[in-house]
């Protein structure tokens, strides 16, 4: 039986995020705080919500960034995040990304853009699910699309969050959120539900 795997990232000023997160109710503040706030906005991309069957793409990106060095990108698989507390449905894993982990990120995650278009066997490689046909993972890089509900959004290709489309989409918009975030002196906050 599967289940769905959501994320949540969304940017938040630093005055309203505690040093250490203590508790699920912690990050729940934050959420519907700041986090809230962060869905509000229009002018950019300051949140993305995130939901995949089984897990299908954290997974996958856990599986792709295993071919790398790209330790600031670890917060987007099933480990690498600070934070992880138990609730009735599963753990939820939380990182809170300041200044200079959004600049890694930032770094990082375009340097896997382009090692990925420059050999996109290692995606497929990667993929152990059997969700990919001929051409997704070279489609996929070649759209620069961004959504703050890649899940829900009908211009992306595929659904229930296990295709390589939603997979690119996230990450470049995951990326988008993260640069927003720095460019405006803000905290990022990801968490993920398992």
């Amino acid at each position: 039986m599967s289940h769905t795997s959501e994320t949540r990232i969304f940017s938040a000023p630093a005055a309203s995020v505690p040093p250490v997160l203590s508790s699920a109710d912690d990050y729940e503040a934050l959420a519907r705080g700041p986090g809230a706030l962060a869905c509000a906005r229009t002018d950019k991309l300051h949140h993305v919500f995130g939901s995949t069957r089984s897990g299908y793409a954290i997974y996958y990106v856990g599986n792709i960034l295993a071919a790398f060095d790209f330790p600031a990108l670890s917060f987007l698989t099933d480990s690498g995040q600070r934070y992880a507390f138990d609730g009735e449905y599963g753990t939820t894993l939380v990182e809170v990304l300041d200044a200079d982990k959004q600049r890694a990120v930032i770094t990082q995650m375009n340097a896997l853009f382009d090692a990925l278009k420059a050999n996109p066997m290692i995606a497929y490689e990667a993929e152990d699910f059997g969700h990919l046909s001929e051409d997704d993972i070279e489609k996929a890089l070649a759209r620069d699309y961004v959504s703050a509900s890649p899940y829900a959004d009908t211009n992306v290709w595929g659904d229930e969050g296990d295709t390589a489309d939603y997979l690119f989409t996230y990450l470049r918009s995951v990326l988008k959120v993260v640069e927003n975030a720095l460019d405006e002196g803000l905290l990022v906050i990801f968490s993920a539900e398992l």
